[in-house]
Parts: structure tokens; C-alpha cells; sequence
């Protein structure tokens, strides 16, 4: 189904490329006709999302933490990306120290896992490496971007371990 606005713009694009060879900018003429081709909307598309995006994280865990992790967050109005950045530039400032074992599920439970996935800032993921290497001596270990956003989550809602969620 197409719009109305869809011949003007086609026709448009093309009047552009014409105009962009006739004052000497082949470049950009060939850009725009590759628009125009076959195909050319959704490598548009495609090359805008990825560029743009943040990079997605993810953050591994019982099913049940992820369920409590989101009810926790939907109840007090936020969003889960916005709690996990506020988490790791809490860890970057050193105000925050992740729990070596933030509600490490005990091998055997079989508890069903799977992830939780958010996008990070690509700027404020490598801060957080740089972050988790100079605090590595300190910490006694290196936490992954994925562990200090797990256990900032948890403990800003204090939910409970993942097997006494799955009890209730």
C-alpha cells in the first residue's frame, strides 16, 4: 500500500539527483540513486539503526529475576535502560560496588535463565571496561558491564535471590 506523498517523494529524490550532477556533485547524486533502487529504502534503514543505536547488553539471569527486575521497574514509573545507565555511572563515580555474586543462581537449580537486554551508550560501555579494569585490585575481581547492571538493578529494588522468587 502506498501513500500519496510516495510519487512526490520518488520524484523528488530524482529532480535531487539531477540537480546534484548538473552543479558538479556526482557523489551525491550516486548516493541518492542508490535510494532510489531496488532495495535502497531498507539499506537506508538499516544503515541509519545501526548507526544510531546503542549497542545492545546482554544481561544473562533466571527468568524469574528478569520478571521481578521488570515488574520492580514498570511499578516505580522508570524505564530498565535508564536504571542500568544510572547504575554504571554509578560504578564509573566509585559509588557503587557491585556484590562479587549478585544473586549467582546455585548449579543446580534449574532455574530456567535467559536475558535481559538493553542498550548502552557505546561511550558510556567503554567507560564502564575502563572502569572495571582500575577497579579490578580493588574489587578483587573484574565485573562485566552486564554483572554491575544485574546487581545495581537488584539492589536498587532490593529484590530478593532467584530461588526465593522461584519459591513464591
Amino acid at each position: 500500500m502506498t501513500s500519496k506523498k510516495e510519487p512526490k517523494l520518488v520524484a523528488n529524490l530524482r529532480a535531487a539527483s539531477t540537480r546534484l550532477t548538473e552543479v558538479g556533485n556526482p557523489e551525491l547524486a550516486a548516493t541518492v540513486d542508490d535510494l532510489l533502487a531496488p532495495g535502497g529504502w531498507s539499506r537506508l534503514r538499516h544503515a541509519t539503526s545501526s548507526d544510531t543505536a546503542a549497542p545492545n547488553v546482554a544481561i544473562h539471569m533466571p527468568l524469574v529475576l528478569r520478571t521481578a527486575i521488570q515488574q520492580a521497574v514498570n511499578a516505580a514509573d522508570r524505564t530498565v535502560p535508564a536504571d542500568v545507565a544510572e547504575g554504571l555511572e554509578e560504578f564509573i563515580a566509585g559509588r557503587f560496588t557491585p556484590a562479587a555474586n549478585a544473586h549467582r543462581v546455585r548449579r543446580g537449580t534449574a532455574l530456567e535463565t535467559g536475558a535481559l537486554n538493553v542498550r548502552v551508550n557505546a561511550d558510556l560501555k567503554e567507560r564502564v571496561q575502563e572502569a572495571a579494569e582500575r577497579r579490578e585490585s580493588e574489587l578483587g575481581y573484574k565485573p562485566a558491564l552486564g554483572h554491575v547492571a544485574k546487581a545495581w538493578l537488584i539492589e536498587k529494588y532490593g529484590i530478593a535471590p532467584a530461588e526465593e522468587l522461584a519459591k513464591a
